[in-house]
């Protein structure tokens, strides 16, 4: 029948059948029509290497068509098994409204017709961008004034400025860039050309194709089998994600539910999940481009909405790429928020007379921890610990951002959208609003902020005195915002020690720590040589209209025993100088050591408490109070049972071979699990660890603030009902997570308001690991790259092997030094000895795909050869 029907030559009814063919070899899902589809897909071609279709294949030759439609890009990968329907499965009918009384399924001759509006769309953006070296205009919203101007708008007008607000924020998250996003808006906004319709229904199917096709050029470069590409995108999966739309066997072509009424974060987030990419291979196909992801993004390249380094993995992640205007308001709402139950109940304590310091990085501006020191005895009198001299508490004050996003606000859910803050290479993607985490959160310099201060003193041998131990909601004032460059150079010329004696304190305060923790195991002292890694940064300059890429190479933890120590030792070289590491910082040092006893006390201070599990105390009234915190918990590794491993590990060490060591010693090392009871954490060296001190860039350090601050609450209020004192009535069931409406009833059991999941945006806090991964591969291979473009000879780099991985292959993990690069290498000679020096040539190298490929260098070379050899082992 369908074959009757056909209009045209024997030649387009062989290539129908031909095509036919191809399809069902490898999508077997996919529903195409070939009376109608193919037959219009044959009067717009263009050259399959190309994604800018030309008007007509008249002249082209039935050889050249033959060719394409017989090209295995012509073929699909494999669709996703629980997609075997053709509607997308995100959507669901109840949610969509439409013009008809019934919801009709949409014929194939309207999918058809829809295709060719959004085809024609592309190619008018395309020959926009090709004939223009300016950046694609944006057209902003059309208001109301506009359209007073002229007394009648044309039919076509109005049609398109319907197209238009049907696709108005329906790319959010689909690109990186705003102007992007409102490219594709605009897209179906052209008033002055005669790209129109007035079939709503084929506007909806066009913008989901849009979408498709978007969906689609995310997945260049993913590797793997589908049950690891499932992985990936597991956190987006929500209950009742797993209930898809039944199929129709009359019918599958879809129905209005492809467009539902209401757009929010939900929708982007299932259309992420389910990665359905069918309508976006039509689109592609209609214009006769390589229906692969790579011909995506290529298409998407070329009209200008996507830029050529467009961070595909982000995309992919479904974390979001920027904030909505409802998130914005809710940010300015809570800056004018004067609620703050702290000090409503007066246990906001005012520590303005602090000397406080911030160290950061000079580019930061969510600053979320200052340092302060405090003396307690300065006559030197004898301690309770039988030493002499000044008594030093020392205060870690991290920023109380439970005030301006406490639990239940609007505020806070926007950071639970995300889970943390993203800091890639070209990007930094933050929890919350740049008005919030850079202003009335951050503790910036010269300005009263409020925090979260915990006070405690040390032990002669660097451990905590738990009876020392102060944790209050606080009132601070920055002295000093000083940078990680800025503390050094105050340390090695001595005012550290003087006029700013305090950093010197906190210095000697780190040193202790540090070797505390290593007397205990850490893995500063398992590994005190670890291996360096580069951190790329890519930042866009606008006169070349390209991105400038640096590199600059750290250890994953500073030690203070690392092979940067000296470059020559009584006027020898020093075999173990690593020119390409950064120098030892004792400003690194001190935040981290500072910010560790932060996390080791707070755990020390919940084991001391007292709890209180019912709602009556001696007749009197209380509430409840309990306080439950996330451990993060290392258990020790098992030597015992690996001994021949241990042996090994053992020897690399003996011998010298620092960083195969380091690589070596990594597979004893346990994961970390977090746990309601305390426990030990092997890694850091430490009794017991509560991470909380980022609560501006990590969602799980807010909600510990908001559990310590309502059992701070709590514990006040208590102590109010038992001196038979009122409870303010500012405060709410929220602030102190019990229902307080009815606290005068004896009988009355207390019900929890808001209890605290711990687990509550976990997903997103790992889905940012890969991204940041491949954010940061992507960019040091673009680095490769731009070296390998610029260089006339063979681009070649130093390195050492780490260790065997396959020795069947001759594959071996080396450590490339001037990169800060760990890679895997295939041997051309051979088995290789850990910390063997190899000088390797780049042989091929590709960003978007993630690969990089090394092969013997004919000679020696290099960045920093002619001044330096090649560091040992």
């Amino acid at each position: 029948q369908p074959l009757i029907k056909m209009r045209g030559s024997i030649n387009n009814l062989l290539a129908t059948i031909v095509f036919i063919v191809c399809i069902s070899k490898d999508d077997s899902n996919i529903l195409f029509h070939p009376a109608h589809g193919f037959s219009q897909l044959a009067s717009t071609s263009s050259s399959s290497s190309s994604c800018k279709p030309t008007s007509s294949l008249a002249g082209r030759g039935r050889q050249r068509f033959n060719n394409r439609l017989m090209s295995p890009m012509m073929r699909s990968p494999s669709i996703h098994p629980r997609q075997s329907h053709w509607a997308l499965p995100n959507f669901e009918i109840s949610q969509v409204a439409v013009a008809d009384d019934d919801v009709a399924k949409l014929t194939e001759q309207e999918i058809d017709e829809s295709m060719d509006y959004l085809s024609q769309l592309i190619k008018h953006q395309l020959e926009t961008a090709s004939s223009s070296s300016d950046p694609p205009t944006v057209v902003d919203s059309p208001t109301d004034d506009d359209s007073v101007e002229k007394e009648e708008e044309t039919a076509t007008e109005e049609n398109n400025m319907i197209a238009y607000q049907l696709a108005k924020n329906r790319f959010i998250d689909l690109t990186t860039t705003l102007k992007g996003e409102q490219l594709l808006e605009n897209l179906f906004l052209h008033p002055n050309n005669s790209i129109t319709t007035d079939n709503i229904r084929l506007i909806q199917l066009a913008i989901t194709s849009l979408q498709s096709l978007l969906i689609y050029g995310m997945q260049v470069g993913v590797k793997g089998s589908e049950e690891s590409q499932k992985k990936m995108v597991r956190h987006l999966f929500r209950r009742g994600d797993d209930i898809l739309p039944k199929e129709d066997d009359d019918n599958v072509l879809g129905t209005a539910s492809l467009f539902p009424e209401d757009w929010n974060s939900d929708s982007i987030r299932r259309l992420k999940f389910y990665r359905d990419v069918r309508l976006g291979k039509l689109v592609l196909a209609k214009l006769l481009c390589k229906r692969t992801a790579q011909g995506a993004f290529d298409l998407l390249v070329d009209m200008g909405c996507w830029k050529r380094h467009e961070d595909t993995a982000l995309l992919r992640s479904g974390f979001p790429v920027r904030f909505l205007e409802s998130e914005e308001t809710a940010a300015e709402e809570a800056e004018g928020d004067g609620h703050d139950p702290d000090g409503i109940l007066g246990i906001r304590r005012d520590l303005r007379h602090h000397k406080v310091y911030t160290i950061d990085g000079a580019s930061t501006l969510d600053i979320d921890d200052g340092i302060s020191v405090e003396v307690l005895n300065e006559d030197g009198t004898e301690d309770t610990s039988g030493s002499r001299g000044p008594r030093h508490r020392y205060w870690i004050h991290i920023a109380d951002v439970d005030r301006w996003a406490p639990r239940g606000s609007k505020l806070l859910e926007v950071a639970e959208r995300r889970g943390t803050s993203l800091y890639l290479p070209a990007m930094t993607l933050c929890m919350f609003p740049p008005i919030m985490s850079s202003g009335a959160m951050s503790l910036a310099s010269w300005e009263d902020r409020c925090a979260l201060s915990l006070g405690v003193e040390l032990k002669p041998d660097g451990s905590i005195d738990p009876s020392s131990i102060i944790v209050t909601p606080s009132l601070v004032h920055v002295d000093y915002r000083l940078t990680y460059d800025q503390v050094d150079e105050m340390l090695d010329e001595g005012v550290g020690y003087t006029e700013e004696w305090q950093i010197g304190a906190m210095l000697a305060a780190a040193t202790r720590r540090r070797e505390h923790r290593v007397g205990k195991g850490s893995t500063e002292g398992m590994v005190p040589f670890p291996i360096p890694n580069g951190m790329v940064t890519a930042s866009y300059n606008e006169d070349s209209n390209e991105y400038d890429v640096s590199l600059k190479i750290e250890t994953s933890h500073n030690s203070g025993s690392n092979m940067t120590t000296a470059g020559s030792k009584e006027g020898a070289f020093d075999p173990h100088y690593d020119p390409y590491c950064s120098p030892i910082s004792s400003s690194q040092l001190i935040v981290t050591e500072m910010m560790i006893l932060a996390g080791e006390a707070i755990g020390k201070w919940q084991q001391l408490q007292p709890m209180q599990n019912d709602n009556d105390l001696d007749g009197c009234v209380q509430l409840p109070n309990e306080l439950e915190l996330p451990f993060r918990r290392q258990p020790a590794p098992d030597f015992k049972s690996r001994q021949s491993e241990a042996s090994q590990m053992d020897f690399l060490f003996s011998m010298n071979k620092r960083y195969p060591h380091a690589w070596y010693a990594r597979r004893f090392f346990n994961k970390v699990k977090v746990s309601e009871e305390p426990g030990p954490h092997f890694g850091m060296g430490l009794d017991c660890y509560v991470q909380w001190s980022s609560p501006i860039r990590r969602i799980t350090d807010l909600q510990v603030h908001s559990a310590m601050k309502r059992y701070l609450r709590r514990k006040c209020v208590n102590g109010m009902l038992q001196k038979g004192l009122p409870i303010p009535s500012e405060l709410s069931s929220m602030d102190l997570g019990y229902d307080i409406s009815k606290i005068q009833q004896t009988t009355n059991t207390m019900n929890a308001v808001d209890p605290i999941d711990y687990k509550s945006g976990l997903g997103m806090i790992f889905a940012a690991r890969p991204i940041q991964s491949s954010s940061s591969n992507y960019w040091k291979f673009e680095y490769i790259r731009k070296l390998v473009d610029k260089s006339d000879e063979e681009v070649m780099f130093e390195s050492i092997v780490l260790g065997c991985v396959n020795r069947d292959r001759f594959q071996y993990a080396i450590y490339v030094y001037e990169l800060g690069l760990e890679h895997r290498y295939l041997s051309e000679s051979g088995k290789l000895e850990e910390g063997r020096k190899l000088w390797l040539k780049v042989s091929s190298v590709n960003p978007r795909m993630e690969l990089l490929t090394f092969s013997l260098a004919s000679r020696s070379g290099g960045m920093h050869a002619q001044q330096l050899s090649a560091p040992a082992a």
